[in-house]
């Protein structure tokens, strides 16, 4: 007998194997960033937020809420001179491989916190990681962080699904689903109690696939 769902909204936990304890943005130790995500605020003053398009992963903030990643080619909107911007790399010390690469959306790269954004202001704004603060990524740039982080090829990505209502949010419990990847089958069972499937790990970024109940 084949278990009926409704509408559901899905998210994602991830969990970067180079997790780190977590520090605030004003006292981030060298080396160490966090993700920018949807609604961070800007340097250039109140008003001004980060925006986040496609199919991506969340973070959770401290506030409870999870909001989408921010990559770069993202637009920010600045209130100091009223315009939108694109968010591109500002950083100084973060190597390009340690961001998160976004295959499914044409390979951009993963934006983080004090990345700038170009808008009209004659010197570009910086974002400030404010909910995107569970996720760190660790680059000391020496033999010790290359040891301890590895580089892009050698990540295991580590990936959770949340399955929500859609109307009231509410975890869905009890649910069966399936999660496939383009090649083959990677876990089954049924939703938590707070709605969430086991974690899949794979060496690669992969195309995922989840069939829920009245798809199997």
């Amino acid at each position: 007998m084949k278990q009926s769902v409704g509408a559901f909204e899905l998210s994602t936990i991830h969990d970067e194997q180079f997790e780190t304890a977590s520090e605030t943005f004003l006292e981030k130790p060298m080396g160490l960033w966090y993700a920018a995500v949807e609604d961070d605020p800007l340097t250039s003053g109140p008003g001004s937020r980060v925006y986040a398009t496609g199919k991506v992963g969340t973070v959770q903030g401290e506030d409870g809420r999870r909001r989408r990643m921010a990559f770069i080619g993202d637009e920010a909107w600045c209130a100091a001179c009223g315009s939108m911007g694109f968010i591109t790399y500002g950083t100084t010390g973060l190597r390009v491989q340690r961001r998160l690469l976004d295959r499914m959306n044409g390979g951009r790269r993963q934006a983080v916190g004090d990345d700038i954004v170009l808008c009209k202001c004659p010197t570009p704004p910086r974002i400030i990681a404010n909910y995107g603060r569970n996720w760190k990524i660790l680059d000391n740039g020496d033999d010790a962080s290359r040891k301890a982080v590895p580089s892009a090829p050698g990540l295991t990505y580590d990936e959770q699904f949340v399955l929500r209502d859609a109307e009231t949010r509410q975890p869905l419990r009890n649910v069966r689903y399936q999660i496939f990847s383009t090649s083959r089958l990677l876990a089954e069972g049924t939703t938590d109690t707070n709605g969430c499937t086991q974690r899949i790990n794979t060496d690669n970024a992969e195309k995922i696939r989840l069939l829920v109940a009245a798809d199997l």
